[in-house]
């Protein structure tokens, strides 16, 4: 057991099973990596804040990966058979999105913005853009499946995307990190033989370090995996460098103190154990400097510093690992451990930094001004600018790199990777206010410089939608006016016009009423005819009953011839005397007819009159109303219900009569007539047939000739008379036809009431329409105008009623006239019946027989008379229902005058009203023509209509967040999106929408930039102002540990400043080696903090060996400050320029993995150390020389340090 443990077997087996158990617990370092290979910035830097903000827009973005597919043809244009396999393999993905797990996407082909967005300018590319479900696998998984299902054949297909690059930078590490440390192996393998000149030492070397980094790599995992331990690419990758490369330095001190222990005849265990004593505090004292500098960044803000805190968990397992297993090989092994070496010498003196240290002893202060001298312009070249571009740090012969630069190369090069302006609103952004405000700010974008387009919700195709600007609708608004002012000088001309014919009107309408108060005057005159007429058929009835009492006589006594032809004489007489009267009945009623002929005429007139001025009405609003503008007529509000009255009136003057009464009269009149008309021929002609036969019976019986010749003389005179009285029956019949035109003149004058009254009601159809809903004038002025055009048919059926009426008077007239001669023409034969009655009262004794049938048509003659008493008694009482309908004519007439006078009185207001809003219209007109062409014209303004339009909504389907509170605005720069320029604008334009948001209803918004210009501007502004805080933590860190080592004040500083002048140099000298060698102008982001910790934690190693061992020497005999510090210059020299070239080869490994950040690490770091090897030796000899020596305040310091 003793054994054992003086072998220390048990530390062999604890870190066996240690190892065993790492190997098994090792995670997935792949997936690690990749989960956690995307930088993370504070929540509060934009970038994340627009991240939090596509997060929460809704279903189609939250927790997605972006990724584009990329069709290039490399030789031509796309022909149409390219793009239709193009779309094929793009449906392939839209037909089964759950299969890819597809969330939304835009695709080159399927509206106009994605045709001009999409599709390049030179017709050789198109772009794809997906949103892909986190949660449908890994970006690995998605990258593999939608790479092998994009293949289309002919064309050239790429999957790229800002995940899948960096998904593909993260992979590329991991391919380099294998690279370099097989590289590191074998170098440090070469080196340590060449040194040890053995080949175990470098198997244990590598052994003990191998251990130390499994060991600790599987606890930064497991911390990683379960509790969020900071981690990026480069954690694996500089746990590597810095084990081995210090692992390597520490066993090199450690088996170089022990072999040369061995040297002074010391057995393995009392030389291991002066070893560990002596040199094992050497490599506490730096390690320990080293665990507090990389602690130190655990309070580092950004995370890829904060991810190299897993190198102090290395170097902290590092220590134990060196300090617990080299013993157990140290002391199994001995003198083998060197084999095949039988040679162990003590320390040997580096001649290179012996030589250096001797130099600058002798001349401090002229060493420390050469230094100067050629450090400083180094220090001062280096420009500080940086590449923050991660894509160039993949190999252009990675596809999704290759298409990154095919989109660059065919679009804008920012078209790969846009930005994105998020704007988040408490409100709703969906209405006009917000629109003009976002249209605002999207203009500004476009005006700023790099910017190649911006597209938004208001111009989507990242152009203006024209129909939505105030210089556009203003230009619609001037046309509409210059053709509203062009009308209203045509209404004021025709309002000049109407008023004219307003007065026209009312003078046709006194007129009409003039001319139906003579038809009223007729009309009485007509009352006044037929009642004569009644008279005179009174007395043909009383002629007739006297003509049949004669008849009676004749019948009663053939004997009393002589007696009864007196009196037939006597009945002769009575019937001349009632013809007669008949005659002058028929006379006054020709008078009547004359007066309601002269009357009708003056209707006709006057009602012609009326049509003629309606129609110039009529034409003068059909010409003026034609080209009026609704917007400009409200001046016409209050003039509209005064011509509605008088329309009305005379639609109350015209319906006041009562056709429908009249015509029925008329109809009863005239059957009354009828039925005379019938009855008088009926009984004349029976009567006269009657005559004829008895007298040609009679006088064929006479014997005597002479007899025979008075009795037909008297006879045909009879006869005569008879055909005297069918003339009066015919006159009757005129007068039935004279009738028959006046009811068709009513008939017309009902037709005209209808027209009347559709112009009223056309009338209040319109004009109220037209004073409330202006804006509806088209319609109302058709109305109006239809209205009017009614107006003038009623006018001019009227006209023709008034003629037809006023032809019926004349034609009555005529027929009365008739009726009055044939009325004489019986008075005459009655006169010659009477004389001839002395001839016939020889033969009246031969009449006996027959004067029985002369007595039955006598009575039949006296019931028709009776009945043309009666219908003349009928025609005289609807006479004044005749009258009363004409005043009622004449009273409307006069209402029509009326309503036209107040209508010519309204009509001038209303000129004036028509001019005066002309007037302000075309004062209106200059001030909007002048806006319109002014910049203030080009201003956003969108109804609320267009808000519902199916174009638009698609557009805020893209751009608004589904809740319609948030929007997004996309920019793509011309230049590359990673440039220093792009970078600087993303997030000015951010602060510039900020400043254009104040002060308006978004001033409380959340605006932030997302995209890679605006993460790379955080990422250098977090990085930046993070690298030169942890820098001094670190600083401070380690200075306060060199405090206790060294156990002075001002060593600590010599030895920072000496790290920091070698880091600086060789920053500005690798600087000027990558674009030289590589052809990169500028150095890569993380180039300058991985050099600087590598470097100062390195040269912290190198300065404590030498302190160390400078305050060892005290104990040895070197008195003086000068004199330790130049042995020990000696001795570590060996140790420092050995440790040096691993160091150097180690990092060199970095170079063959092809990451540009690794190779300009490497180079940084092994120049850095080159120039450690030459002005350490050198600062801290003349530091040494003139704080202890030279200058009198190193005196407080001398009983310390001696």
């Amino acid at each position: 057991m003793h054994k054992f443990l003086k072998n220390h077997v048990f530390s062999l087996i604890a870190w066996i099973l240690i190892l065993i158990i790492s190997i098994f617990a090792l995670p997935n370092i792949k997936e690690l990596t990749n989960a956690h290979s995307d930088i993370t910035l504070p929540s509060n830097v934009q970038s994340n804040v627009a991240q939090y903000i596509k997060n929460n827009w809704g279903a189609k973005k939250k927790n997605t990966y972006e990724v584009a597919l990329v069709f290039n043809k490399k030789h031509g244009k796309l022909t149409e058979a390219d793009k239709a396999a193009i779309n094929n393999t793009l449906d392939k993905f839209t037909n089964d999105k759950h299969k890819y797990g597809i969330k939304d996407s835009l695709l080159p082909d399927s509206n106009i913005a994605t045709r001009k967005k999409l599709q390049s300018k030179d017709g050789t590319t198109w772009v794809a853009q997906f949103n892909i479900a986190k949660s449908h696998g890994t970006i690995e998984e998605v990258y593999n499946q939608m790479n092998r299902d994009a293949k289309t054949q002919g064309l050239r297909t790429y999957v790229t995307g800002a995940d899948i690059l960096q998904h593909d930078f993260s992979t590329s590490i991991q391919e380099g990190i294998k690279k370099t440390e097989a590289i590191t192996v074998v170098f440090i393998f070469i080196v340590l033989v060449i040194v040890f000149k053995s080949p175990i030492v470098p198997l244990i070397s590598l052994l003990t370090v191998g251990v130390s980094f499994l060991t600790s790599f599987s606890i930064v995992t497991n911390l990683v995996e379960h509790a969020n331990f900071p981690f990026s690419n480069f954690t694996q990758v500089f746990m590597v460098i810095v084990l081995f490369g210090i692992g390597t330095d520490y066993n090199i001190l450690l088996y170089d103190k022990f072999k040369e222990n061995l040297g002074k005849g010391m057995d393995k265990y009392e030389a291991l154990h002066d070893a560990l004593f002596k040199a094992g505090k050497t490599i506490l004292y730096s390690g320990l400097s080293i665990l507090i500098g990389f602690t130190a960044l655990s309070l580092a803000k950004f995370s890829v510093y904060q991810s190299t805190v897993g190198v102090a968990v290395g170097v902290a397992v590092l220590l134990v690992v060196l300090l617990t297993l080299n013993p157990f090989f140290m002391a199994v092994l001995g003198k083998k451990m060197f084999w095949p070496v039988k040679k162990f010498t003590g320390e040997s003196d580096d001649k290179l930094w012996h030589g250096i240290s001797a130099s600058t002893l002798k001349h401090p202060i002229i060493y420390l001004v050469v230094l100067a001298v050629v450090t400083i312009p180094f220090m001062l070249m280096y420009s500080g600018h940086l590449n923050y571009d991660d894509t160039d740090e993949i190999a252009d012969s990675v596809p999704s790199k290759q298409g990154l630069l095919v989109v660059q190369k065919h679009f804008s090069e920012g078209m790969a990777e846009p930005s994105y302006l998020y704007i988040k609103s408490k409100h709703r952004l969906d209405n006009e206010e917000n629109l003009k405000l976002i249209d605002q700010l999207t203009k500004q974008l476009q005006n700023s410089k790099d910017v190649s387009f911006a597209t938004s919700v208001t111009e989507p195709y990242g152009e203006p939608i024209d129909m939505l600007y105030v210089n556009n609708q203003l230009n619609t608004v001037n046309d509409g006016v210059d053709q509203a002012r062009s009308g209203l000088g045509k209404l004021s001309k025709g309002s000049n016009k109407v008023a004219n014919g307003a007065n026209s009107l009312k003078d046709g309408a006194d007129q009409l009423q003039d001319g139906t108060s003579r038809l009223q005057s007729g009309a009485q005159q007509l009352v006044g005819g037929t009642s004569r007429l009644q008279n005179g058929a009174q007395q043909l009835q009383s002629g007739a009953v006297r003509l049949q009492n004669g008849s009676n006589q004749l019948v009663s006594g053939a004997a009393r011839l002589e007696t009864g032809a007196g009196r037939l004489a006597s009945g002769t007489h009575a019937l001349q005397s009632g013809a007669s009267s008949l005659q002058s009945g028929a006379n006054k009623l020709q008078n009547g007819a004359n007066s309601l002929q002269a009357g009708t005429k003056t209707l006709q007139n006057g009602t012609q009159q009326m049509a003629n001025q309606l129609q110039q009405l009529s034409s003068q609003l059909s010409n003026q109303l034609s080209g009026s503008n609704k917007q400009q007529l409200a001046a016409l509000q209050t003039a509209l219900p005064q011509i509605n009255s008088g329309i009305q009136q005379l639609n109350q003057a015209v319906g006041g009569v009562d056709t429908a009464k009249l015509t029925e009269q008329l109809n009863a009149l005239s059957k009354q007539v009828d039925a005379m008309a019938g009855q008088q021929g009926q009984q004349s002609s029976d009567a006269t047939s009657a005559i004829a036969q008895k007298f040609e019976s009679d006088i064929a019986n006479m014997k005597d000739e002479n007899d025979k010749k008075i009795a037909m003389a008297a006879l045909q005179n009879a006869m005569s008379e008879a055909e005297n009285n069918n003339s009066a029956s015919a006159n009757i019949a005129g007068l039935k036809s004279q009738l028959g035109s006046l009811q068709s003149s009513l008939q017309q004058l009902s037709t005209l009431q209808v027209q009347v009254a559709k112009l009223a009601q056309a009338s209040n159809q319109a004009l109220p329409v037209a004073a409330t809903a202006l804006n509806q004038l088209s319609s109302g002025l058709s109305q109006v105008q239809s209205a009017a055009s009614a107006g003038v048919a009623g006018a001019n059926k009227l006209n023709s009623g008034a003629a037809a009426l006023n032809s019926g008077a004349g034609r009555l007239s005529t027929g009365l006239g008739s009726l009055a001669s044939g009325a004489g023409r019986l008075n005459a034969g009655v006169g010659q019946l009477n004389s001839g009655a002395g001839q016939l009262q020889s033969g009246l004794g031969t009449l006996a027989n027959g004067a029985g049938t002369l007595n039955t048509g006598l009575g039949t003659l006296a019931n028709g008379a009776g009945q043309l008493n009666s219908g003349v008694g009928q025609l005289a009482g609807q006479a004044p229902a005749l009258i009363s309908g004409i005043g009622q004519l004449n009273s409307g007439a006069g209402q029509l005058s009326m309503g036209a006078g107040k209508l010519a009185a309204k009509v001038p207001e209303l000129t004036t009203g028509i001019d005066t809003v002309n007037s302000g219209l075309g004062q209106g007109e200059t001030y909007l023509k002048g806006l319109g062409s002014s910049a203030a014209a080009d201003t956003f303004y969108i109804p609320k209509d267009f808000l519902k339009n199916e174009m638009f909504k698609k557009s805020m389907d893209v751009y608004l967040s589904p809740d319609k509170k948030s929007a997004q605005i996309i920019i793509v720069f011309d230049s590359n999106p990673s440039a220093t320029e792009a970078t600087n604008e993303s997030q000015e334009l951010s602060a510039m929408a900020k400043k254009t948001f104040q002060g308006t209803a978004l001033k409380n918004a959340t605006v932030a930039m997302g995209g890679q210009s605006s993460k790379i501007k955080d990422t250098k502004t977090v990085a930046s102002g993070d690298f030169l805080r942890t820098a001094a933590i670190m600083l401070i860190g380690i200075g306060i540990a060199l405090m206790f080592v060294t156990r002075s004040l001002l060593q600590p500083v010599y030895i920072l400043g000496t790290l920091l002048i070698a880091y600086l140099c060789s920053l500005s000298i690798n600087q000027w080696i990558v674009k030289a060698v590589l052809g990169r102008s500028m150095l890569s982001w993380n180039t300058p903090f991985f050099s600087f910790i590598m470097l100062i934690a390195l040269g912290v190693d190198y300065s404590i060996f030498l302190m160390t061992r400078y305050r060892e020497l005290e104990t040895e005999g070197y008195t003086t400050p000068s004199s330790r510090i130049l042995k020990a210059c000696a001795i570590i020299g060996t140790v420092v320029v050995s440790a040096a070239i691993i160091l150097d080869g180690t990092f060199a490994a970095l170079i063959p993995s092809g990451i540009p950040t690794l190779i300009e690490v490497a180079l940084t770091v092994d120049v850095g150390l080159l120039i450690l090897v030459f002005i350490l030796p050198i600062t801290l000899s003349a530091a040494v020389k003139l704080t202890y020596e030279g200058v009198n305040f190193g005196r407080l310091f001398k009983k310390n340090n001696k």
